[in-house]
Formats: C-alpha cells, structure tokens, sequence
C-alpha cells in the first residue's frame, strides 16, 4: 500500500520522546509498504538526517519552521475560535506539497502523526485516515494552567478548550484513533464520539539499553533525572528535585548527588548549577553513560500524559525508579509495581534515601524492572498491532493488550 505518513518534527535522530515512537512507526511502515513522509523541522541541524530518513521512505518532505515566527503566528490567532497549536504547526509550503502529492498520488491510506498535523488533511475524504494522537495535548495545557499566573494561565486553559474541541472534530472525523496508554484511550472516548480508539503502547530498546554484567560502581550516591530540559514538566520536575528532594536526600546521605541530563536547559534548570550537589550536563552524545553513573532514577511530575520514555529507558538499563503516582499512570501495573512512589518531597527523599542505603536490593529491582519492560513493552510487538490496524483500520480486536499476568513475571518485590 501507499502511505502518506505526516509528521510535526522530523522523526530522527530518535532521541526524544515523541521522535522515538514516529521513528519507529515509519520504520515499521516501510518495511511492509511505500512510505511518503512529510515533516516540519524547528531546528536547522535536523536537516542533515533527510538522507537517513529517505532509507526509510520513497520521498522525503521536509518544511522549516522558524520557532520565533511559529510562535508569534500562534499569538496573532489569538483573536480566532481557533487552538494555537495550529498555527504553530502550519507551514505553507508543506501543505502545498502535501496537496500536490494527494492529487498526483494514489494513497491508499494517510497517517496523521499527533493533532496539529491533522490540519493538513482534514479535507480529504475516500482515503482511511488513521491519527496518532500519542497523548491527549489538549489534557496537558489543562494541567499546565494551574502552575501558571495570569495571563498564562487564561491562556493555557483557553489552549485547552480549543484544542479539545478540535481533537473531538478529528478524531470523530477519521477512521481510526491511536494512543500509547488505556488512560489517553478513556480521555478520548470522554471529549469525543470516535468509536475506533486502539491502544498502541510505547517500547524501549532493551538491547540498547543493555546493562554491563559488572555495573561500574559510582563511589558517589546520584540521583538522576533526563529529558529535553525546555520542556516546562521536565524543568519543574528537576526543580523540585534540585531544591526541596536533594537537600533532604543529603540530610541522610550527606555526599549525594543530583545529576540533571538533557538537550536544550532552561535559564532556570541552568541556575541550579549554584546548588550544592547539581550537576547540569546539557545534551550528551549517550546517555548510557550517564545511566552508569546513577544509582537512581527520580520522576516527580505534576504533570503527566501518556508512557514516559525516560523511566522505560532507566528501568531497561537496570536502575530502580523513583516517582509520583501521576508519572506511572500509563505503565501497565506489573511495571508500575516496581517504581518507589511518593507524592511530597519528603515522601520522595526517604524512598531514595532507602535505595541508596540498600544497594543489594536497588539492583534487585532494577534488575527485576528491566525483565519487565523488556516483556511489556516491546517495539516489534506494538508495531506489529500498528501494522494490523494500518491494513484494516476498522478492526476490533487491534487494540488487544500484551497479557497482564505472566507467571514468572508476578512475583512481587
């Protein structure tokens, strides 16, 4: 089959979230069809990695979009009936392309990866229309609306009015709906009427994130914590760590350590750099080898959708993981069982306080941690459910889960 798959940043490198899971979806795309792909970029330096892409893809389309003038577009929409979000994501040249395609081409069906891509084919009737939501967007600016002041505030709940009403539109107009967890599935089901909603989980590459036999033993206790550190839950979350988890972390271990991995720092996450004990890496070539230097992994979001990729890739790597309840949501519970929860900073420092203090049980969790993520989350397993879907989008039975109890698998910690 033909495919025309749509995408809001360019899927590669696969080093962040929602690049991984596009990467992968194409990957397993053009294995068993032609693939199209058409792409925004808001960074000059992923055009270099067309050429990898176009491995991939019969022909690839790549659209800049400066993030200055993108953002000042999503300001002028204020004034319209409209989510901002769009705005953002539109390129003119892109849709220009993506319309010549659709006439010269024959599609026998369209990917829309994420809302804002939806845009672009929204028009189009006789082709199946198979979207990728990954999460519920609109769900997050709510989340993101009472951490903020006004008039930020107003306009992140005005963000998710509009962009609600606007997922309910798509996701009632097209063939099928994809999420990565049965929470974004049930949220979908609750803003809309789509009645094909399949749960298609994330992965992680556990031979990737394979652990050395013989761990290189850091003399100093760490505690970690990665992702894109612009990303406003990411940089709350490390400020939190840095300023109310670390200090009473060293009350009990005094020469603990805060290790802060990631692209792109904020002004803020950068400042922590004053704080006794933090380290800010900025972006690192692999993260492997900071994994090696940690003894654990703490995720204290307030805010949260979907799976998060940085606690699959540290349990895959065999760290224990410490976190709140909202940031295991999306885990199935045989995973999400072996992450230490705590809600307040207190609650927090003494769960890692404890790992830190009982290295023999740490690796035994983490170890158990990494057989489990390597069961339940699987690439070749949900890309194979993706493949299903994207041959007949109107099945049932595509959104079937990996069992959830496996005999070697339940035994408790």
């Amino acid at each position: 089959m033909r495919v025309l798959y749509l995408c809001h940043r360019l899927p590669y490198p696969p080093n962040k979230g929602e690049k991984i899971r596009a990467f992968h979806e194409l990957k397993a795309l053009s294995a068993a069809h032609e693939v199209d792909l058409f792409t925004l970029a808001d960074e000059a330096e992923d055009l270099m990695h067309q050429a990898t892409l176009a491995r991939f893809c019969r022909c690839v389309t790549v659209a800049r979009v400066a993030p200055f003038w993108a953002r000042l577009r999503s300001l002028l929409g204020l004034g319209s009936g409209l989510p901002l979000t769009l705005p953002y994501f539109y390129s003119r040249q892109l849709d220009r392309e993506i319309q010549i395609a659709l006439s010269s081409r024959s599609y026998d069906r369209i990917f829309v990866y994420c809302s804002s891509m939806a845009q672009y084919v929204e028009k189009v009737a006789g082709i199946p229309i198979l979207m990728d939501l990954v999460d519920v967007d609109s769900d997050k600016w709510f989340q993101y609306a009472p951490h903020k002041t006004f008039p930020l505030a107003n306009v992140y709940r005005r963000e998710g009015k509009r962009l609600r009403d606007y997922e309910k539109t798509m996701c009632e107009k097209f063939t099928c709906v994809l999420v990565t967890t049965e929470r974004e599935a049930r949220l979908v089901r609750e803003i809309s009427n789509a009645t094909h909603v399949h749960v298609i989980p994330n992965g992680v590459d556990a031979d990737f994130f394979q652990p050395p036999e013989a761990p290189v033993e850091s003399p100093t206790p760490t505690l970690m914590f990665m992702g894109d550190m612009s990303y406003f839950p990411n940089e709350q979350a490390a400020v939190l760590l840095a300023l109310q988890v670390l200090p009473l972390v060293r009350q009990s271990v005094p020469q603990a350590r805060f290790l802060i991995v990631g692209r792109n720092p904020s002004s803020e996450v950068l400042r922590l750099r004053s704080e006794e004990g933090v380290e800010v890496t900025g972006f690192v070539p692999d993260v492997r080898d900071s994994l090696a230097r940690s003894h654990v992994l703490v995720a204290p979001f307030s805010i949260a959708a979907g799976i998060q990729n940085k606690i699959l890739e540290a349990m895959a790597y065999g760290l224990p993981v410490v976190g709140t309840a909202r940031a295991i949501q999306g885990l199935v519970q045989e995973v999400a069982h072996l992450v230490e929860t705590g809600e307040s900073p207190q609650e927090l420092a003494a769960k890692v306080v404890g790992l830190l203090r009982d290295p023999q049980r740490a690796r035994h969790i983490g170890m158990e941690g990494r057989k489990r993520v390597s069961f339940y989350y699987r690439w070749d397993q949900a890309m194979n459910r993706l493949l299903e879907l994207v041959e007949d989008p109107l099945r049932s039975d595509a959104s079937k889960t990996v069992p959830v109890s496996v005999d070697c698998l339940a035994k408790s910690i």
